[in-house]
């Protein structure tokens, strides 16, 4: 790793480097996306749009990080450090869940599921993401930043509640 956070050259062909790159950068973005949940609890507008900027900044900020986990993150999953993956998946997916939980019992957020609220929240930013580390996307991620994160928002508050009425 070079002094700001980026991959140096000469770790990006050896399979364990990039391994433990990827794994690294995800346990890090993870804790920052619980930071988010803790900051918080009671707002999950907030949120929910904290997320997507996140997610946009982080990429921004870690683009060849990024980049290495777009490419090698299935690799990396089927590899050695495919345990440590896993249960850093397991801790971020176990706390989303329970946040979502809390959220909807509290009547903040429809009770629904951890895929579907990914996928809402998730997939959009993640497909901006892609096209900007891809140079498709001409303009700056933080010119996407509120856009997206309104539209989350709208996506959660939409989302059919898994007793079937909708969210407030």
């Amino acid at each position: 790793m070079t002094g700001n956070g980026q991959p140096d050259s000469a770790g990006q062909s050896d399979p364990a480097a990039i391994a433990a790159i990827v794994v690294d950068a995800l346990e890090e973005y993870q804790r920052l996306s619980k930071d988010v949940y803790e900051a918080t609890p009671d707002d999950p507008e907030a949120v929910v749009k904290g997320l997507v900027r996140l997610h946009l900044r982080w990429t921004a900020e870690n683009r060849e990080t990024a980049i290495l986990i777009a490419r090698h993150r299935n690799e990396v999953a089927a590899g050695p450090e495919a345990a440590r993956l896993a249960e850093s998946n397991k801790e971020m997916f176990k706390a989303t869940r329970a946040w979502i939980g809390e959220q909807a019992t509290a009547g903040r957020i429809p009770a629904t599921s951890f895929n579907l609220l990914h996928a809402i929240v998730f997939a959009p930013t993640q497909e901006i993401a892609k096209l900007w580390l891809t140079g498709r996307l001409k303009s700056s991620l933080d010119d996407q930043a509120e856009g997206l994160a309104d539209a989350a928002w709208a996506g959660v508050r939409a989302l059919p509640d898994k007793q079937g009425s909708a969210g407030k």
